[in-house]
């Protein structure tokens, strides 16, 4: 309260200065509007991150526990609100369980799982909602083709340099290619979550000494007469930046792969771990499979790079070669590599060996 003087009297007359009140009550004001509609547009962006995280988690499920379903195709919508994934299964197949399981899945989640059987009941789509009854996914089951004249387990090295036009082209393959992954590098992470994201298997490409070896991947190569716990250290690290990974192969490699006490003490390591290893088969002399085997790891071995020479007639020559090896054997495991050529052959040629009747199949299918 501030004192004013009566020129009239010799009276004091008090009176209150609202000026600063009045100041208080609108910022108040602004503050109270400004909650509210913070209030009202934050659960949008929750519920838009939980779509995310509901589908990441979907794929995880139906990869861990549902192991028989093939992943053909997964979608995501531009405004990001709904998704889409797509499996085959083996036709005769009952899984009631396993739809019972994944409705008990989605209930955990706080989401409503409904089914619908087309005309001839074999196709299955399922509609993911939100509490709200929105639709926020859509799973289709559908039978596999009759006839399987092999299975293709196809594994891409080297990513993690790079995320460009040809690492997204990848990622938009729909076959589930394998991404093979070094851990250290700028992508690899980003790289990791977006391929999982997108339905495709993630290995680490484990950086290992070769026999002429000239420098890089310091911080994670696993050199020739390393202790073991340096060893450890660098294999679970790698785990770490890529938890994701369901199996490791080796990047370069042709020294350690035919050190039995070197494998000896990355299988050590891998026993502590659900990862299996696959050995890129880099030099003849390798010590891989029986070491492995005897430590009770899931091992298994390269069968033919498709693009050891980066030229076209070499690589639909190998890709050739890796049909005829699966059509003769059942499987083959194939490995390329994260360059431009690979990827537009590959995007040209996956489809017209699924039309044929091969499958693309993960490792952890084998």
């Amino acid at each position: 309260m501030n004192p004013v003087f009566s020129k009239r009297s010799n009276e004091t007359v008090w009176y209150r200065d609202k000026r600063l009140e009045r100041r208080i009550l609108k910022v108040l004001a602004i503050l109270v509007f400004t909650t509210l509609l913070m209030l009202h547009v934050k659960p949008e962006e929750e519920e838009k991150t939980s779509v995310h995280d509901f589908m990441d988690q979907t794929v995880l499920f139906l990869q861990d526990s549902v192991r028989y379903l093939r992943p053909v195709k997964m979608d995501i919508s531009p405004d990001d609100s709904v998704w889409s994934l797509e499996y085959e299964y083996p036709k005769g197949k009952v899984f009631r369980e396993d739809l019972y399981r994944f409705g008990l899945f989605c209930g955990d989640h706080l989401k409503a799982c409904s089914a619908r059987l087309d005309s001839q009941k074999t196709r299955i789509a399922l509609t993911i909602r939100d509490q709200k009854g929105n639709p926020e996914g859509r799973i289709i089951l559908r039978p596999a083709i009759d006839t399987v004249k092999g299975r293709i387990c196809l594994i891409i090295d080297d990513f993690g340099y790079a995320y460009g036009a040809t690492e997204k082209g990848f990622l938009n393959l729909r076959a589930p290619v394998t991404f093979s992954v070094i851990p250290g590098h700028t992508h690899s992470k980003n790289l990791g979550r977006l391929a999982q994201r997108r339905g495709h298997p993630v290995m680490i490409h484990m950086p290992m000494e070769p026999l002429e070896y000239h420098g890089g991947e310091e911080a994670y190569m696993i050199m020739d007469g390393m202790d073991r716990h340096e060893v450890e250290y660098r294999i679970l690290k790698a785990i770490a930046e890529l938890p994701m990974a369901i199996g490791m192969n080796n990047h370069m490699g042709s020294r350690v792969t035919g050190s039995s006490g070197m494998i000896h003490k990355i299988a050590d390591v891998l026993e502590k771990t659900a990862l299996f290893f696959l050995d890129s088969y880099t030099v003849n002399k390798t010590v891989v499979p029986g070491v492995m085997r005897a430590h009770n790891i899931r091992v298994y071995q390269r069968d033919i790079f498709i693009d050891h020479e980066n030229t076209e007639n070499n690589i639909r020559r190998q890709i050739g070669k890796m049909a005829r090896i699966a059509e003769k054997k059942g499987v083959v495991v194939a490995i390329g590599h994260d360059r431009p050529l690979t990827l537009k052959i590959l995007a040209e040629m996956i489809p017209k060996l699924e039309k044929e009747g091969f499958y693309f199949i993960s490792p952890g299918e084998l």
